[in-house]
């Protein structure tokens, strides 16, 4: 058995390379034929991340929801309680079926990509993106986030067995 440090990090890393490579391929084949894409519009690069940052974490998290649950407390050897900023910002969440928990954590990164994205290519003042910067830029966000999602996707797998100290720690 390995610790949840451990096993977060090894899941963090793997769901994080596996699709920024998946996305990044994606991302060659469609932007084929096209060498500069603009930041704002409907075309816009920002658009495609929002919109690629809710179905990213909303598919991610249908599939990897139920296979941690399987395969999580196996492996992991568990704590008494979750982490507290895991009880603070998803413990409501932690609750409800998969697919509420997928639509809701699709929605909560789309909502904080948003104004994060924005400021981002706001401070870097650019106005479009050659190909092969929008490739890279893709592929280090989806990777980014798909790693950074797992972490609350194990927790949330893991909580049926921390109820009870999820319910005295959310009194305090």
């Amino acid at each position: 058995m390995q610790s949840m440090r451990s096993y977060l990090l090894r899941e963090s890393f793997v769901s994080g390379l596996s699709n920024a490579v998946i996305n990044g391929g994606f991302a060659w084949y469609l932007s084929a034929g096209r060498d500069r894409l603009p930041i704002l519009g409907g075309n816009g690069v920002l658009a495609d991340f929002i919109a690629t940052a809710v179905i990213l974490v909303f598919v991610l998290s249908l599939i990897v929801l139920p296979l941690q649950q399987k395969h999580a407390l196996k492996k992991v050897r568990v704590g008494a309680e979750p982490p507290l900023i895991f009880l603070k910002l998803f413990a409501h969440i932690a609750i409800r079926r998969n697919a509420l928990k997928a639509l809701m954590l699709a929605i909560y990164a789309g909502v904080i990509s948003l104004p994060v994205l924005f400021m981002m290519f706001l401070a870097l003042d650019v106005d479009g993106l050659s190909r092969m910067q929008y490739v890279l830029s893709k592929s280090l966000f989806t990777g980014l986030l798909a790693g950074l999602v797992v972490m609350p996707i194990v927790y949330m797998a893991l909580y049926p067995l921390r109820k009870q100290s999820v319910i005295s720690a959310e009194e305090l």
